[in-house]
């Protein structure tokens, strides 16, 4: 006798707010199904992996769950279907204070009242020494009793997927599950989910962007760019080929980039001496020694936890540390009289938790722009020549349908977008740029490394964390 669907949709259509987005969607999830959600940026797939975990209004259609028919379908979702959510939160590290700041994490005074990891999992430490090797197989078990604040965005998503796995759903929905995630971490993370369904009555759905899947992955289903849904193989796709690149459109951004009045007359940008941080007795990065000159391009690489995004905040002057080490920025020593601003208006800069201190939800357009005072919210008026970069660099990528789209309303990868374009919008002679094509899709990576590859002036300097 088949069994029935654990989900089942008929001619369902998904609303957002008053907004059909996906409309008349057949699908059904069949016991000993493991799923990959695919399609291009803004097509839909976190908004289908939030309709499952009935987070999304069904305008038509219905949608069935038999997960436990016996149970009441409140209880059905609590019980046997958890979604996680890879996309970073701010509020996720909120103390009793609500002290939540960017640079919360790089001031070991600020970490009083933070959960630890093990607090955060809200076990007995007996339960979770039941799950020790699953923890160790992800590379943090040796990080219990570090407070959550201080954790990498890497490390913070192990953390994430460890609490869901120790609940033992019955359907697990990952959202953007390789997001932050180190070559061995999506490794280990897709031998994590072999294991599950090996051992467990467990169905997956993973939806995102992926390089390799777990081998139990068997089926595919792609949403397109016009939200249309439909089950296609499983085999990975030929490699694309992208439309071509306006030549016109760089041409007009690039005549911003080659204006070498912003650009600083130092033989070194960057300068490091023996440059050691550490928190507690542990070593975070370093000794380094390290010299960047105007118009290098540097790639800077290293596993989860491993200390890039530290590098990073010595640079950005948000790590505190910096001024008892020997840290030259153009030529002149930290600490020696200036303001953490006057060295952040000569940098662009885009990470992957940023999104999640825009609390106002500024539109699109709005938040690119507060890249020119590097605050998360707008304090001046742009000047005309910054609005018309703004418009060229919205029409390069396609983006002017969002313009005034409010922020969290717009999908992972469009957000990250719309922060890689916020590190250059003023045109700064060094960006920083870490992890910023992350939950971006194949052709937009392309076109924002065309973009790099063709605008930059030869004195403008690029250090780009992957």
């Amino acid at each position: 006798m088949q069994e029935s669907p654990l989900i089942s949709l008929q001619n369902a259509s998904i609303a957002v707010g008053p907004k059909v987005l996906l409309p008349t969607i057949t699908w059904h999830l069949n016991p000993g199904e493991h799923w990959v959600i695919s399609g291009p940026c803004g097509s839909g797939k976190t908004i289908f992996a939030e309709f499952l975990a009935n987070k999304h209004r069904l305008a038509e259609g219905s949608r069935n769950y038999s997960l436990y028919p016996s149970l009441p379908l409140s209880e059905q979702l609590k019980t046997g279907l958890r979604l996680i959510s890879f996309t970073d939160t701010g509020d996720l590290f909120l103390n009793y204070r609500d002290i939540n700041y960017y640079q919360q994490r790089f001031n070991a005074f600020d970490a009083e009242g933070h959960l630890t990891m093990e607090e955060y999992f809200e076990k007995e430490r007996e339960e979770i020494e039941k799950y020790r090797d699953l923890l160790e197989g992800m590379g943090i078990y040796h990080l219990l009793k570090v407070e959550r604040i201080k954790l990498s965005s890497g490390q913070t998503r192990k953390m994430l997927l460890a609490k869901v796995l120790m609940s033992q759903p019955k359907v697990l929905v990952l959202d953007n599950a390789y997001i932050g995630l180190d070559t061995l971490s999506r490794k280990v993370l897709n031998q994590v989910l072999d294991g599950l369904v090996h051992t467990r009555e467990i169905s997956l759905i993973l939806a995102g962007h992926h390089r390799e899947l777990p081998q139990c992955i068997n089926k595919c289903l792609y949403i397109n760019k016009n939200h249309r849904v439909e089950e296609t193989p499983l085999e990975h796709p030929a490699p694309r080929s992208f439309p071509p690149i306006d030549s016109k459109k760089i041409e007009s951004i690039r005549t911003y980039f080659h204006s070498p009045s912003y650009l600083e007359n130092c033989d070194e940008v960057i300068r490091m001496d023996q440059v050691h941080i550490q928190y507690g007795g542990k070593s975070i990065l370093g000794p380094l020694d390290w010299r960047v000159k105007p118009g290098e391009k540097w790639a800077v690489y290293g596993p989860n936890g491993s200390g890039k995004s530290t590098l990073f905040s010595l640079i950005y002057a948000d790590n505190p540390q910096a001024y008892s080490q020997a840290i030259y920025l153009f030529g002149k020593r930290r600490g020696s009289g200036e303001s953490i601003w006057d060295l952040k208006k000569q940098m662009g800069f885009s990470s992957p938790e940023l999104h999640a201190y825009f609390r106002d939800n500024p539109i699109a357009q709005s938040l690119v722009l507060t890249g020119l005072t590097d605050t998360f919210f707008l304090q001046r008026n742009p000047t005309p020549d910054e609005v018309h970069l703004l418009k060229l660099l919205f029409e390069y990528f396609g983006l002017m349908p969002y313009k005034d789209t409010r922020f969290h309303q717009l999908s992972t990868g469009i957000q990250r977008l719309l922060l890689f374009i916020r590190a250059l919008i003023k045109v700064p002679p060094i960006l920083l740029l870490d992890e910023p094509f992350q939950g971006v899709d194949e052709e937009l990576v392309e076109k924002c490394r065309y973009l790099l590859d063709h605008v930059l002036h030869e004195r403008q300097t690029l250090i780009f964390i992957s």
